[in-house]
């Protein structure tokens, strides 16, 4: 009887021990995943440019295609369901870095072409994140700062055709130095991370004191964006 007891006794007594081990254990703990992800690509795209009269005349004639370049990064935030790898939720931000060039064109001798460095900063909205094949379908809003960086032609010269004005001049070097746009857009981008987007972009400021023009644009990108990180 009393070696039962003692073979009892050193049982629980390993019992313990080892349970002890387990809790005190110093393997290696899982990392927590991550709950968004982020991606960068080169983005390159074609747009149409239109644009408001100025007051003195009709100066603006049709449409004109320019075209844009640059890095495009995205932010997204948030998983599909608590299985899904982040980076699948409803909401996003996304940045672009391009350079992007405005054509129009006038009823003066030469039409007007403008380049600026672009930087818009869009927020995402995925409406339908639920679901597995349009997880990735966006829409976005936001504002896009816009730097000059380069103009053509240097003079505008224009007879207008009413009784205020002989002849317009206006000169292109005298433009402000920058815009504020507000884009407006919707994408899908593919499991490969190839993005397409279009976006319509409102100018908010004129292009001079003496040259009262809003320029606006309507853009179409691709982009092939790469996940950084696991």
């Amino acid at each position: 009887m009393k070696n039962l007891l003692l073979a009892i006794a050193l049982l629980s007594t390993t019992t313990i021990f080892a349970q002890e081990d387990d809790f005190f254990s110093t393997g290696p703990i899982p990392p927590k995943p991550k709950n968004y992800a982020f991606f960068i690509g080169p983005r390159i795209g074609g747009d149409i440019t239109t644009m408001t009269q100025p007051n003195e005349c009709n100066l603006y004639d049709a449409a004109g295609i320019g075209f844009s370049g640059g890095v495009a990064m995205k932010l997204r935030l948030g998983a599909m369901s608590e299985d899904s790898d982040g980076g699948t939720g409803v909401f996003g931000i996304g940045l672009d870095l391009k350079y992007k060039q405005n054509n129009v064109k006038t009823i003066a001798d030469d039409n007007l072409s403008l380049g600026y460095f672009e930087a818009p900063i869009m927020a995402q909205f995925y409406p339908f994140y639920k679901n597995t094949k349009m997880n990735s379908f966006y829409l976005e809003i936001g504002v896009d700062i816009a730097a000059l960086l380069s103009k053509n032609p240097d003079l505008m010269t224009v007879q207008p055709n009413n009784e205020r004005y002989d002849l317009v001049t206006y000169h292109i070097s005298d433009l402000k130095g920058g815009d504020i746009r507000i884009p407006v857009g919707i994408g899908y981008t593919f499991p490969k991370g190839f993005d397409i987007n279009m976006r319509y972009y409102l100018g908010t400021s004129d292009l001079a004191k003496n040259m009262a023009c809003k320029m606006s644009s309507f853009e179409l990108s691709v982009g092939w964006l790469f996940k950084v990180g696991k």
